[in-house]
């Protein structure tokens, strides 16, 4: 979520289920973190939420500054609460935003896997000797209030149920598929829909770019018109077993959970397939016909409601069928269309899309391999840059498009993810050659990539 869609929900006096707020309030005291633990779960069972700081619980006026430590209420205390309590562990994310002057914390909580969260522990015991905040063996849900409650109901039990269920539905499927000895070969309708999946995100975006030029002011026109014809579309397909495509239920859910890692990997303020939450740019279910059939998908904002202008435009949709993609116009166009295509900004991209790959693979026990296709447009007459100022190659790139469709075994992006990035970059640029490297890719070693991530100061890092 974005920091100003962070700062309308701090506002907001929301009575939504998935919204938890909390007084400024020292997480290190055993009762409060016995407390926070039982709204974590809760949270996490209802299919995932916001948990946030320094906002009456009872007016839900937010409350000015803190003399409190930030590191209360950092993602290691609250893992540390996570660790403590609750089964099976998940990671929550936390972000700041700000809101008249003052910076506030929103524990952004994930989405429960194939078990539903558990408390493993007791609270700390009052005085009569039962125990406060939460209680061992206790599963917890959200109800009308909002609060955090024990379930009650076998009706409570539904939607948990349901969410569970799909996830071993996956688990069953891959088991049948082994058992028939499927070919593991993708199939070439998996390749298609990927492709089509991509070139209609891709038309999509450009429709936008159009549709937001004229929402603009006239100073920046011209460089939000060329971004329709500026950009790279990228996106990877889920292959099973079999060589078919893996079906993606409940995506909202399954979008929450990658962003909580693609915020540890592949993170600079905002990142690939990130879901804001105001009404009129979080994600939507929409559907249209590709390869002659309805297709279901989970796209991003739509560009006419983006309300500001970064230095690039996105777009992203996720499909039931086991496809995601994201289209997105190069950082270096940020005064127009220049010369340049840095290779630290064009990894970027390829880290993001082979990243949510791999966060979102790693929770479908049947993949196999992982299809990544990628187009640039608008590449004639770049140098290839390190940074702003110096040139990777003399020679500048002659085609406008370079389009290329590579497929990875799972085992290559969940053992060495290094090579698989490698794999899916080397492509890209061996479009010229780059000085001083004595061979093709010489110039690509660990070392340098993790130099690169570093130079932007931002959360990038490879898989280990």
């Amino acid at each position: 979520m974005a920091n100003s869609d962070l700062s309308t929900l701090i506002d907001a006096k929301s009575e939504a289920l998935e919204v938890e707020y909390k007084s400024w309030i020292d997480t290190s005291d055993p009762v409060v973190g016995a407390q926070l633990a039982r709204h974590l779960a809760a949270l996490s069972n209802h299919g995932g939420g916001y948990l946030i700081f320094g906002v009456d619980d009872a007016t839900k006026l937010p409350q000015g500054a803190t003399t409190l430590d930030a590191k209360l209420f950092g993602e290691d205390a609250i893992s540390a609460i996570v660790k403590r309590y609750l089964d099976p562990r998940f990671q929550c994310r936390v972000e700041w935003a700000e809101v008249g002057g003052v910076s506030y914390p929103a524990v952004i909580v994930p989405s429960h896997g194939a078990r539903p969260v558990i408390a493993i522990a007791d609270g700390p015991p009052d005085q009569k000797g039962r125990p406060v905040g939460i209680r061992e063996g206790t599963l917890y849900i959200r109800s009308a209030g909002p609060e955090s409650i024990a379930i009650r109901r076998p009706d409570d039990w539904t939607a948990i149920l349901e969410r569970c269920l799909k996830h071993r539905a996956d688990i069953l499927a891959s088991i049948m598929r082994q058992a028939m000895g499927s070919s593991s070969k993708p199939s070439l309708s998996a390749t298609d829909l990927l492709k089509a999946a991509c070139a209609a995100t891709a038309v999509s975006f450009a429709a936008q770019i159009e549709e937001l030029v004229p929402l603009v002011d006239a100073q920046n026109q011209a460089r939000i018109r060329e971004a329709g014809s500026n950009f790279a579309v990228l996106g990877y397909a889920l292959v099973g077993a079999d060589g078919e495509l893996l079906h993606l239920d409940d995506l909202r859910a399954l979008n929450a959970r990658a962003d909580v890692g693609m915020h540890q990997y592949a993170y600079m303020g905002w990142n690939s397939f990130l879901p804001l939450h105001v009404p009129e740019r979080a994600p939507q279910m929409r559907s249209e016909t590709l390869l002659g059939e309805d297709r279901s998908f989970l796209e991003g904002m739509r560009l006419p409601t983006t309300g500001f202008l970064p230095a690039a435009l996105d777009y992203w949709r996720m499909y039931e069928d086991g496809v995601c993609c994201f289209a997105e116009s190069y950082r270096d166009d940020y005064a127009g269309r220049s010369e340049r295509l840095g290779i630290g900004l064009a990894l970027i991209k390829l880290h993001s899309i082979l990243a949510h790959a791999r966060i979102v693979g790693q929770e479908m026990p049947e993949i196999s391999k992982v299809i990544v296709h990628m187009e640039w447009k608008g590449l004639a007459q770049r140098y290839l840059m390190w940074d702003r100022d110096m040139i990777a190659s003399p020679q500048k790139i002659a085609d406008d498009r370079f389009a290329r469709t590579i497929t990875l075994d799972w085992s290559e992006i969940r053992d060495d993810y290094f090579k698989a990035l490698r794999k899916i970059s080397l492509p890209l640029f061996n479009l010229v050659q780059i000085i001083g490297a004595s061979d093709t890719g010489g110039w690509f070693t660990r070392t340098r990539i993790r130099q690169i991530f570093a130079s932007f100061d931002q959360k990038f890092r490879l898989f280990e």
